[in-house]
Formats: C-alpha cells, structure tokens, sequence
C-alpha cells in the first residue's frame, strides 16, 4: 500500500551540502522576487540577483542553469502549497484532490507579477519539450502519487501506466495556464476544473482489458 497524497514530497535536506543548495537557491530566488516588483524578467540581471542574495554567480548557475530555471523554485514552492492544502484537507478522493492542485495552481499564477509570467514565457522556449514536466517536477511527484493511492482504493482503474495518467492529468491542470501565457483569455479557474472532470471521467471509464496484463508502472 502507497502512502496518501499528504506526505509526499521530499523533506528539506539534512546533509550539510544539499542544506546549503537549498539554502542558496531559496536566497537566490527571494532576491529575484523582490526584484521583479519593480523589473520585467528581461531586465532582471544575474549580478543583481546574487549581489542581493549574497551568493555567487557561479552557484547561481549551478543551481538554476539559466536566469529562467528560477521558474523551478516557483513551482517548487507551488507543490509545497498544494501539499500544504492537501495535508488540511485530509483524505479525500482523487477528483477533490486534483481539485486542490488546481487550485494552489491558479491562485499561484492569478497572485503572479509580470516578471515572473515573463520567466515561465522564458523557460518553455529554451527547454527541449521532451519533458513536459520539467518546469515542476514536484507537480508531477504529487499528482502522481494522488494518482497510485486512487488506484490502490480502487477508484481508478490499473490499465494504463500510473505515469502516464498522472502526466495527462498534470497536462490537464496546466494547460489553462499555459493557455493565459499564450495571451489566451479565459476563467483559469473554471476552465482548470472543466479539464479536470474531463480527464477524471475518461480516467475512470476506462474499463480493464482482461487480455491486457498489470502495466501500472510505480516508481
């Protein structure tokens, strides 16, 4: 049996090194928050940022990669939002909870300035889309972990890998985003859930082929 959907993300590091990766990268990110009040994201310079955060250029880059990897902390503290709510909702069904994932998910990018809708613009044009998952690998744990307890209860049916329905899902619960960065006008909100109970239902109709053998793939 999988763990809830409530304790599912990494504790903070404990080891000295990744504690002080960990550190660095929270420093480094606030610093470049507090800059984008008052920048767009193209003008916001790396020197600045690490001038602010009293962290060096070269650990900026070890850290993020490039100025728009910062995206990855947003998404990161993002996750740990959604985890947040789900842990005061307690155990509830797969659709609730997805529900609560999309909600941490709009109301952290309908709370968002210019600059940081900028650095998500930035960050899907320089990343290979081979990974649709990359900007918030944290997203894709949780969903996917929502995904294997529902499966475990029995409320969703083991006939196609639990990646590959959790990545479907998580689709679903960010295109509406990605939609409003394109310059797309709508309710995120209504529009999160509408996908929502559309993935949930072609999910859950899904009936088990007999001839197919346990393909679920945890991990």
């Amino acid at each position: 049996m999988h763990n809830d959907a409530t304790t599912l993300l990494p504790a903070p590091p404990t080891d000295g090194r990744a504690l002080r990766r960990h550190d660095n990268a929270c420093r480094l990110y606030d610093a470049a928050d507090e800059l984008l009040a008052s920048t767009g994201f193209d003008d916001l310079n790396v020197d600045d940022i690490c001038e602010r955060a009293d962290v060096g250029r070269a650990t900026f880059f070890r850290i993020f990669g490039t100025k728009a990897g910062l995206l990855r902390e947003f998404n990161r503290r993002l996750a740990h939002d959604a985890e947040r709510r789900l842990d005061i909702a307690d155990a509830i069904d797969v659709r609730a909870s997805l529900g609560i994932v999309a909600d941490a998910i709009v109301d952290a990018w309908r709370d968002a300035r210019p600059g940081h809708l900028g650095m998500a613009r930035a960050f899907a044009q320089s990343v290979p889309h081979t990974d649709p998952h990359a900007a918030h690998p944290e997203l894709f744990v949780l969903v996917h972990r929502i995904v294997i307890t529902g499966i475990d209860r029995g409320e969703l049916p083991d006939v196609v890998p639990s990646q590959i329905v959790a990545s479907l899902g998580l689709i679903h619960l960010t295109a509406p985003i990605a939609y409003t960065l394109a310059g797309g006008s709508t309710d995120t909100h209504r529009l999160a859930h509408t996908l929502l109970d559309q993935w949930y239902t072609g999910v859950t109709t899904s009936s088990p082929d007999s001839d197919t053998p346990n393909r679920t793939e945890r991990t």
